[in-house]
């Protein structure tokens, strides 16, 4: 940017003065005002979530099954070991992943390490955008990190539909499914912060530009929960292939997406082959 340039924007953030402030004034109190009711949202979100898949995927039953599973396993590899031993791999065996396997890769995705709720993976903005579905032979599973553990959303083993051309990835036991839902990114700090770029109307700060922003903290949040459960897979010796080949509206289509969610990536999970006959078998 040249000095010119920047000589403009600074007579333009100058000029954000009593206006801005006032305005950034009203919002912070609005945001004090709203405080009790963002606790209590979160507070219902459980259920909330419960009602948005009964109503989703239907249920045969009044309440949702909710399975829990076990605390997370500390993990006992270093972490410039983990990085040494951090692969992927395209051959699984089909053996179950257990529930306290499970749990700790769920947890390394995004899990809660504190006691304000805040996650093992940083969100752009705290946006927690992030839905990560499990696919299993029993069915489709929606992590809910509140719970430490799964939501049943339905009877179908739908793993053979998350590729293109790879059929020995169905043998798999576990399909994580890194749903970004962006009607979550509009909060109260993103909304501020697209205000004020408009009153700055500089010409690198276009509606478009800001929504390539957001599209590009969405993969930046997946991206991180896949590396998490990479190196919590090393740590654990299991077998790990993170995948983006897949048709984007079929496993939309079978997790009944609705508008504003897409899927950004699946990460493939299992146990690794211990010998030549796991191959043959």
């Amino acid at each position: 940017m040249s000095k010119k340039s920047f000589e403009s924007l600074g007579r333009s953030v100058a000029n954000l003065t009593d206006e801005l402030r006032q305005e950034l004034s009203e919002q912070v109190t609005e945001l004090r005002e709203s405080f009790d009711k963002h606790v209590s949202r979160i507070r219902t979100e459980f259920e909330e979530v419960k009602e948005e898949l009964e109503t989703r995927f239907g249920s045969d039953d009044k309440h949702v099954i909710f399975r829990q599973l076990p605390p997370p396993e500390p993990l006992a590899m270093g972490l410039t070991e983990v990085f040494a031993n951090r692969q992927s791999h395209r051959t699984f065996s089909d053996e179950p992943i257990s529930d306290q396997d499970l749990s700790t890769l769920l947890w390394a995705a995004d899990g809660i390490n504190r006691p304000n709720g805040r996650r093992t993976t940083p969100s752009a903005l705290d946006w927690r955008e992030i839905d990560i579905y499990v696919l299993k032979a029993n069915g489709i599973w929606r992590w809910i990190p509140e719970k430490q553990g799964l939501i049943f959303c339905e009877l179908s083993d739908v793993r053979h539909e998350t590729f293109f051309a790879a059929p020995h990835l169905s043998v798999a036991p576990v399909h994580l499914v890194y749903v970004a839902n962006r009607t979550r990114t509009e909060t109260f700090l993103a909304r501020l912060g697209e205000r004020v770029i408009e009153k700055l109307q500089h010409e690198s700060w276009t509606p478009a530009k800001v929504e390539e922003m957001r599209t590009r903290s969405m993969i930046i949040d997946v991206g991180v929960k896949i590396q998490a459960v990479y190196m919590a897979a090393a740590a654990m010796k299991l077998a790990c292939l993170a995948r983006t080949g897949f048709d984007r509206d079929r496993v939309e289509r079978v997790l009944r997406l609705q508008k504003g969610e897409s899927v950004i990536a699946i990460q493939t999970l299992g146990y690794r082959l211990e010998s030549i006959l796991d191959t043959i078998r």
